[in-house]
């Protein structure tokens, strides 16, 4: 089943909808801002800091990690709902058909830890289900699913799309990922592992936060429908990479090449010439395993393929960045300001999973 995305959904520090948000990174804006409840150390002057980030200020203030999810991931469903053009809630035939992937961080990761290990059914109870009972929309329980796997978790997810759709008996899938990286106890778990790009670390990550959202429609519904926007995806590929951030050992980019590698196999692109959407970051480690992967795709890749990275403009939105790198790239083929039909999105988290995509305009 060939799926099409049909709508988007963004809220970031640049902008509260996708056309905004996306037009804002297309001309490089960026509104950074000191977070006054962390500070660094400037070891030559000897001075705290304040830690400068991308928070979507006043849209999450006040809240701490899932309550910054919850505000995000509603904030970015409201306006897929809007851009797309849904029915109303009344429709309760549509909204029966249509399902929910939730994307998250790892459900294990040490920002979320208390007393004991935090399992997907705890994410699931104090996250999904909250989530899904507040939107404006009904969509059952039975049609609510988790992946807790970072920011590769939307190319995982779309594997999975169609299984899910095929099983459930569902015409379409809102996918949507958020995360913060500004609230202080995922500060603390940045600043414990040096990631964090202060005056002593140059290259480390400025945190941002994020909620993306895209509606996966079976190709059946989308005919029946006929959205203003339709996108194929042309190829999808994941992999697990053993030694990933938390390994402490040399990152050679091999699962990241191999992905990229089947994505454009299966796309039938021999050597690619657009626009690569990346979650490149600042961090040395991500540069060089992007930069490992690109010299074992020297046949795949052409030298002049154009990266894009959107933490330039919003910072790292963590969980959430492989789906506001998919926007990006949609909005890139829709206002057709990308440089060929298609458009290559690259994701990869700290634990080792990692996804490739690429999408062009379906006629």
């Amino acid at each position: 089943m060939e799926l099409a995305i049909t709508s988007l959904g963004l809220v970031t520090s640049v902008g509260y909808d996708v056309v905004t948000a996306c037009a804002s990174i297309r001309a490089g804006i960026s509104r950074p801002h000191p977070l006054r409840y962390f500070q660094a150390l400037d070891e030559d002057s000897g001075d705290m800091e304040f830690l400068v980030g991308h928070p979507v200020r006043i849209f999450t203030d006040g809240f701490n990690i899932v309550g910054r999810w919850m505000r995000l991931a509603q904030g970015s469903i409201r306006d897929l709902v809007r851009y797309g053009g849904l029915p109303p809630a009344t429709d309760k035939g549509f909204w029966r058909l249509t399902g929910l992937i939730v994307i998250t961080p790892y459900h294990n990761d040490e920002r979320l830890l208390n007393d004991s290990e935090t399992s997907q059914e705890d994410v699931r109870h104090a996250y999904l289900e909250p989530l899904r009972q507040s939107l404006e929309v009904p969509i059952a329980r039975e049609n609510a699913e988790l992946v807790c796997l970072g920011q590769a978790g939307v190319a995982w997810a779309i594997q999975q799309a169609t299984h899910w759709m095929t099983t459930k008996r569902l015409e379409r899938l809102i996918v949507v990922a958020a995360d913060s990286y500004c609230d202080p106890l995922t500060l603390d778990w940045l600043s414990a592992y040096r990631r964090l790009k202060t005056p002593d670390n140059p290259c480390g990550l400025a945190p941002g936060e994020a909620g993306a959202a895209f509606l996966l429609e079976a190709p059946a519904s989308a005919r029946r429908r006929q959205p203003e926007m339709r996108l194929a995806i042309d190829g999808v590929a994941t992999a697990v990479e053993p030694n990933h951030f938390f390994t402490r050992k040399p990152i050679v980019g091999v699962a990241l090449s191999e992905v990229l590698a089947q994505t454009l196999v299966t796309s039938s692109t021999s050597s690619f010439k657009g626009d690569l959407v990346s979650d490149l970051n600042g961090e040395n480690w991500r540069a060089r395993e992007m930069g490992n992967a690109r010299v074992r795709l020297a046949d795949h890749l052409d030298e002049s393929v154009r990266v894009l990275m959107p933490a330039t403009s919003v910072g790292d939105t963590g969980a959430a960045s492989g789906a506001l790198s998919l926007c990006v790239a949609a909005r890139a083929i829709v206002r057709g300001y990308a440089r060929t039909g298609q458009v290559l999105v690259a994701t990869s988290s700290e634990r080792g999973h990692v996804g490739a995509l690429i999408l062009r305009k379906n006629n």
